[in-house]
């Protein structure tokens, strides 16, 4: 008999997990058997896989029947009418099993804002977790939307299907997800509309150039690569010294030569949101891209947008 994690805990497990590097990255051979009746002490393990930060918090569990254990104030029990598969589970440790990123993504959305929904994606498409560096990526858009495809009819999914078309794989950073959401969201939830950027794309440099720049690739932050415009997120801009200079400046240089117009975006720019707006438009002159929202209430669209950017990502669910 196994416990299964599931919904917004499994969200939990993954936003902290490393990807594929990992030895826990191991999809299940066969389907797990959710375990019945579910002792505390079968949570209190299941529990103990999830991020420190988490602890003390209600564990999600994916059960056949909510008769699987008595009333609990350490776990909340899930059903499922889906078909689903091994494929739809991955081993944690002995007899604990946790949801797919994408699975538990479609069962949290009924209780997730949109922009939860989108910053939870991109992180589980990017290549940023919480406390782990370089990490890989946990799922693409394209299996998002084969998931809710197979979830068709569940509440909460049609409004999850709207959402994906503004999914982007290869985020580097939360930074980089809230600067690509705030530009290229619909003015309807508070972004400016631009067309999507690619992130993080490998541009192979001609081997003169990489004499000169010491690399062999760039990778900007933000792409369109049929404008030739990058942007790049600064978080350090306003604290430079000597080598910081020359390490932008030679950036820029090979920018130019390959063409391309580089926008930089830093710390103080995007946290005030009149000077982000002024970038925003400059980006816009350069992507020949019109900024013409025609509701009034479009700037207090932006304000909610930010706040919920900028808000802590999936809080604990405190026992009573």
């Amino acid at each position: 008999m196994d416990v299964i994690i599931c919904h917004i805990s499994a969200l939990h497990y993954w936003l902290a997990h490393p990807g594929a590097c990992e030895a826990s990255m191991i999809q299940a051979k066969t389907l797990p058997i959710p375990a019945f009746p579910l002792r505390e002490a079968e949570i209190a393990t299941a529990a103990s896989i999830l991020p420190q930060g988490y602890q003390g918090g209600k564990v999600h569990l994916l059960v056949k029947s909510h008769h699987a254990a008595k009333y609990s104030r350490t776990a909340t029990l899930h059903t499922t009418s889906l078909d689903v598969t091994p494929a739809d589970f991955y081993c944690a440790g002995p007899g604990i099993y946790v949801c797919s990123p994408e699975f538990s993504l479609i069962q949290a959305a009924p209780i997730l804002s949109d922009i939860e929904f989108l910053r939870i994606a991109f992180a589980l498409c990017g290549t940023y977790r919480d406390g782990v560096k370089d990490a890989l990526p946990l799922t693409t858009p394209m299996k998002i939307n084969q998931m809710l495809t197979r979830m068709n009819g569940l509440h909460g999914v049609k409004c999850a299907r709207q959402l994906t078309p503004h999914i982007q794989p290869n985020a580097a950073s939360p930074r980089e997800a809230q600067l690509a959401l705030h530009l290229c969201l619909p003015y309807r939830m508070g972004g400016y509309g631009f067309p999507h950027p690619q992130l993080n794309p490998c541009i192979d440099l001609p081997p003169r150039i990489q004499q000169i720049s010491g690399k062999s690739a760039l990778y900007p932050d933000l792409l369109w690569p049929d404008a030739h415009i990058a942007v790049e997120y600064d978080s350090d801009k306003w604290h430079t010294g000597s080598l910081r200079i020359a390490n932008d400046a030679r950036r820029r240089n090979v920018f130019t030569y390959l063409g391309i117009t580089e926008i930089c975006v830093t710390k103080r720019q995007f946290n005030d949101l009149i000077a982000f707006d002024k970038t925003a438009r400059i980006l816009s002159r350069a992507l020949r891209h019109r900024i013409h929202p025609r509701s009034e209430e479009f700037r207090s669209r932006q304000m909610k947008l930010r706040k919920q950017l900028l808000a802590p990502l999936l809080p604990v669910q405190k026992r009573r």
